[in-house]
């Protein structure tokens, strides 16, 4: 065992599935705000941070950007993947790029895999845990371009069966809790560790009950520092840090190393990701430790000592976060995240029972209607999360590569649809459904939403989901929350008001392209629309409007074709009129008997009879706007109002800005209407000539526009939404930094470059309005170009640096 010290963090960087089942769509959290979700929230304060976890030297200024998933091994969760590969692709970039240089430095990535969607694996059927697996291992492959080393379990919850099968998978180590062995075994002498002492310091093997040729190497993490980190605020300083990690060090040989969740670093502690940064890439080695990753610390010390795990109370296996094993997730075991006087968690065991129930009618009908198109249903369901990461057209190819007895379309959706009844079943034991105090709560609500739309898919398919057995079982669990009543009364609340059916989606297209601009093609709530014959009709504030909608479902290629007909009588009044279609040509007739009633100059109560005729009473209104999508269908309605409104506001203080400006040379107080028009009307002109700012072309008298508008409004004694003006500075900033090293590039070929006038400019008027603006992505642009060479040291003068926060010697350290 020759090498130096070596110290390992893991980080545990998870979110659970957050979407609506029923559109793939995150819903708004209120209580992440002032974020939308509390994905978008823990990434800027964790995910994003640590991907560029700055380090600032003695007088506040950044000195270094480091990219923390390059210096420590970590586990991301494949929904969290997926989530940020939809909605922060560069952090995801980024992600993957520092297990690339790991494995460039140390022969081994950083990264490991993680099961799909932290299940908790030792509760699972057989079936399911080899799919949990093998769709994590997969991911991870197709994610990171190579095959993971190691599975994080989650919870680290385990027992024999789960570690077989992790040897079964050709993994070749696991990170546990000191407290989840039993025994430690060297030669002949046994030792009983089942009080959570065995040393952290080197690795173990477990053995293969069915085959001791077979084994896996486990790691348990320091208990004592994991909690400091975690809960004890050990992340205030960097030395105080690595002097931890030192005093637990055995020297030469010796393994320091300990596992968190990874939003630690930066969301549970803020700036805990620039803790680790120095720590990790500057003080570390100072203290004479190698900062490495579990499969290259196997690579110079194999493990001699062989390991049993402990069952917990139940003999099901154990956990990081259970003291009872994995009663947590099934039972009142006594663990919870605190809660009201006399809360109890009783509610756990009926809600598993009833997934239970519902998965097993589920696999069921799987196994039995998916058997009739191919030999293996559930090897099929092995390799669907190939199917679930392909572009459309890749998947159709998986579908006739793996199942070629699906010849037809309706076939193919229909094993398709099998397969995503599958992914709900799966997805709704996520482990959050049970760990916190509340069947109410929001996680709880979530793994119920996934039964909620398993039962709908099975519906759909013509299978009986036993609903009804459901919700008896469900309603055996009570809430602590008198009003919530027991868990079927939860299901009715929170549940059924998230399904959204095709018709939902088809109705709210069709209020969207009455009352505003809708693009013919598109996605929406997990469904392909297509707008076919649209033909729109106005007359005065009167607007009709006909259409053909296609819907197809991104997953399952299910579709559905209606007849739309929405009318709009102005401001907030309209409607939507649906009729399903058999075939495309039925259409037709329909739209020509509007058009023909509204060409004729027929009244409104005739053109409302005619339509209603054509296409039947099934009418929506804004009521069934998708929530998601209210918003900006609002906005949409409310700008001709808006403009009419700014209009008046511009009016009226241009006809009193003299009497304006006499009340206040005269010290005069303002009438409360008058000074209100006023200061409305100079945001509306500010928010106007900032959304102008710009660099391309740079024109400094936008800029000056700006800087006197609040002078003005300053000598009036009103106050600015300088707020507005802050994104355009900042895409302006970047722009120009942009051109500066664009500029760099084009003068080593003799062309003349540019940009460093309009940066410097952007960031004194920022500085001349006082509007924040987020410096980060300026910082890193320009520590990316330098660091690649693209913008020499030199051309970056030191007033740019002092403006953006940047260390003098910063430049140095991009080399």
């Amino acid at each position: 065992m020759s090498h130096a010290p070596a110290l390992i963090i893991h980080g545990h960087f998870y979110q659970p599935p957050r979407e609506n089942p029923w559109t793939g769509e995150v819903s708004r959290e209120p209580s992440a705000a002032p974020y939308h979700d509390w994905n978008e929230r823990i990434h800027d304060e964790c995910y994003r941070a640590n991907g560029w976890a700055r380090i600032i030297d003695a007088q506040g200024a950044v000195s270094d950007i480091v990219n923390n998933y390059s210096w420590m091994s970590f586990n991301v969760g494949p929904t969290l993947l997926r989530w940020l590969a939809r909605r922060r692709g560069d952090t995801l970039r980024r992600i993957v790029a520092a297990d690339r240089q790991s494995v460039s430095r140390l022969g081994h990535g950083n990264a490991i895999a993680q099961g799909y969607n932290h299940a908790i694996l030792p509760l699972c059927n057989a079936r399911d845990l080899r799919t949990q697996l093998r769709w994590g291992l997969r991911e991870f492959e197709l994610r990171y371009g190579r095959a993971a080393e190691a599975l994080w379990l989650p919870e680290t919850a385990c027992n024999d069966a789960v570690m077989e099968a992790l040897i079964d998978e050709g993994l070749r180590y696991v990170l546990l809790a000191p407290r989840q062995a039993a025994s430690v075994k060297e030669g002949e002498q046994v030792r009983d560790v089942s009080d959570g002492s065995i040393d952290p310091r080197v690795p173990y093997r477990y053995v293969d009950r069915r085959d001791s040729g077979r084994s896996i190497a486990v790691f348990f993490y320091d208990g004592a520092i994991s909690q400091a980190i975690a809960f004890e605020g050990l992340l205030s300083s960097s030395r105080a840090l690595v002097e931890r990690f030192a005093a637990a060090s055995a020297g030469d040989g010796q393994l320091v190393h300990v596992v968190t969740d990874g939003e630690t670093y930066g969301h549970h502690f803020k700036f805990g990701d620039r803790c680790v940064a120095y720590a990790l890439s500057r003080q570390a080695a100072r203290q004479g430790f190698w900062v490495t990753n579990y499969g290259a610390l196997l690579d110079v010390h194999s493990p001699s000592q062989e390991v049993t795990l402990h069952l917990g109370d139940d003999g099901r296996g154990s956990s990081w976060s259970c003291v009872h094993g994995v009663g947590r997730w099934q039972r009142d075991c006594g663990c919870h995240t605190g809660g009201g006087p006399g809360y109890q968690q009783q509610w756990r065991a009926p809600l598993r029972a009833a997934l239970d129930g519902l998965r097993d009618r589920a696999a069921h009908f799987y196994e039995r209607a998916c058997g009739e198109l191919v030999d293996d249903p559930w090897g099929l369901r092995d390799e669907y999360i190939d199917a679930l990461l392909a572009p459309p057209r890749a998947r159709d190819e998986w579908v006739r590569r793996w199942a070629p007895r699906a010849s037809s379309s309706a076939q193919r959706c229909q094993l398709l649809s099998l397969l995503e009844s599958q992914r709900s079943s799966m997805l709704m034991y996520t482990s959050c459904g049970w760990f916190f105090n509340d069947l109410s709560g929001i996680e709880t609500v979530q793994v119920m939403r996934y039964a909620g739309h398993l039962i709908d898919q099975l519906r759909d398919m013509g299978a009986t989901p036993g609903e009804a057995d459901f919700l008896a079982q469900l309603s055996e669990g009570r809430s602590n929350i008198a009003s919530c009543g027991n868990g079927a009364d939860i299901y009715r609340d929170k549940v059924a008001p998230a399904r959204v059916s095709s018709v939902a989606v088809a109705a709210h297209i069709g209020l969207s392209c009455v009352a505003t601009q809708m693009g013919p093609t598109g996605h929406l709530a997990g469904r392909h629309y297509r707008i076919e014959g649209l033909r729109q009709q106005r007359r005065g504030r009167l607007s009709v409007a006909t259409m053909r909608i296609v819907l197809r479902h991104a997953r399952t290629d299910r579709r559905q074709l209606l007849a739309a007909c929405s009318i709009h009588l102005g401001n907030t009044d309209l409607s939507c009129v649906l009729k399903p279609l058999d075939e495309p040509a039925a259409f037709e007739p329909l739209a020509d008997k509007v058009v023909c009633s509204f060409n004729s100059g027929a009244s409104l109560l005739v053109l409302m009879r005619t339509i209603e005729q054509a296409f039947g009473s099934d009418d929506y209104d804004l009521r069934q706007l998708l929530p998601e999508h209210r918003q900006a269908l609002s906005r949409a309605l409310f700008a001709p109002m808006r403009e009419r409104y700014a209009a008046q506001y511009e009016l009226t203080f241009r006809d009193s800005e003299q009497t304006i400006t006499r009340f206040r040379e005269a010290g005069l107080p303002l009438p409360e209407e008058l000074a209100l028009a006023a200061q409305l009307a100079l945001n509306e002109r500010f928010k106007r000539a900032a959304a102008s700012l710009s660099v391309e072309p740079f024109e400094v008298a936008a800029y000056e526009r700006v800087l006197a508008l609040v002078e003005q409004a300053g000598r009036y004694g009103f106050a600015l939404s300088l707020e507005a003006a802050a994104q355009p500075l900042q895409r302006a900033l970047l722009a120009a930094l942009r051109r500066l090293v664009a500029g760099a590039v084009q003068a080593r070929h003799g062309h003349r470059g540019g940009g460093l006038a309009a940066a410097l400019e952007v960031l004194s008027v920022a500085e001349r309005l006082g509007a924040k603006i987020d410096l980060e992505p300026a910082q890193e642009l320009l520590f990316q170009a330098l660091k690649e060479g693209h913008l020499p040291p030199d051309e970056v003068p030191q007033r740019l640096l002092e403006r953006l926060a940047l260390a003098p010697s910063w430049c140095d350290g991009c080399d």
